[in-house]
């Protein structure tokens, strides 16, 4: 089945954040705007509800226009008659990436490669640099199709073209996501903006408690071949344009695509 782009589920799915940085972690927040703004507002917090076939919250938090970001996922629904959990945290700390499971409190601690993103982002026009998200749906073939409303504030409503999935962005941020999958209605309405809030480093750390390592390397080369940077993991996806980085799935079997952004 054909990978499509899609903004904000973009880091459930996708997870196409960020600008340049080290891999260090911790420390204060940068400040300084960076060279790729994902989103056209430099913070926001956002609280969602999930309806129709799916119940649960999501938290999602970016600062510097999407060089941090933060999203606490917790959702209950049913695919193919079995009922499924997921709690996840997901954040990108500038070059650091961490994918926690809190349900058993553990994670992975990885680099997040800016560089490959702010290089296929180089291609974009200008026009498409001012709306970045919007410009991932065009590029992977949705359309705009009209406005909506949440919150009070007016978005533009994209159909993604891709598992009946229409979005609402607001300066690049979802608002609202409907997925229509396998008969299920699934939907994603934030029921509360703060865009006053101050960042915090800790908001972009993994709990003290869960236990993080660094994720395992799985090679297509014989035993003792030595790792090759430019091979991308095995289960990556390969169908996106050119230029875009492979992206690893490691979504739960069944879990609907969700956006937060």
């Amino acid at each position: 089945m054909r990978t499509r782009i899609l903004p904000s589920m973009l880091i459930l799915f996708l997870m196409i954040l960020a600008a340049c940085g080290s891999d260090s972690g911790g420390g204060a927040l940068y400040s300084d705007p960076p060279n790729v703004k994902l989103y056209g507002i430099e913070k926001a917090k956002i609280t969602y509800e999930y309806g129709g076939d799916a119940s649960g919250t999501k938290t999602h938090i970016i600062a510097n226009f999407g060089q941090y970001q933060r999203q606490d996922d917790r959702m209950e629904f049913s695919f193919q008659g079995q009922p499924r959990n997921i709690s996840r945290l997901d954040i990108i700390a500038d070059s650091v990436q961490y994918n926690v499971d809190l349900t058993s409190m553990t994670g992975t601690r990885s680099r997040f490669d800016t560089a490959r993103q702010n290089n296929f982002i180089r291609s974009f026009s200008e026009e498409e640099r001012s709306d970045v998200q919007a410009a991932y749906i065009m590029r992977g073939g949705g359309q705009k199709v009209g406005r909506d409303t949440v919150l009070g504030r007016v978005c533009d409503l994209y159909d993604v073209g891709f598992q009946g999935i229409q979005q609402s962005l607001w300066n690049g941020l979802t608002l609202r996501l409907r997925v229509r999958m396998g008969g299920q209605d699934i939907l994603m309405t934030a029921t509360e903006i703060d865009t006053t809030f101050t960042p915090t480093p800790d908001m972009f750390a993994p709990p003290a408690d869960a236990s993080i390592r660094k994720p395992e390397v799985i090679s297509r080369f014989p035993q003792g071949h030595p790792p090759i940077d430019s091979v991308p993991p095995a289960g990556a996806s390969q169908d996106m344009p050119a230029g875009h980085p492979p992206v690893q799935n490691d979504l739960p079997e069944g879990h609907p695509p969700v956006g937060g952004q």
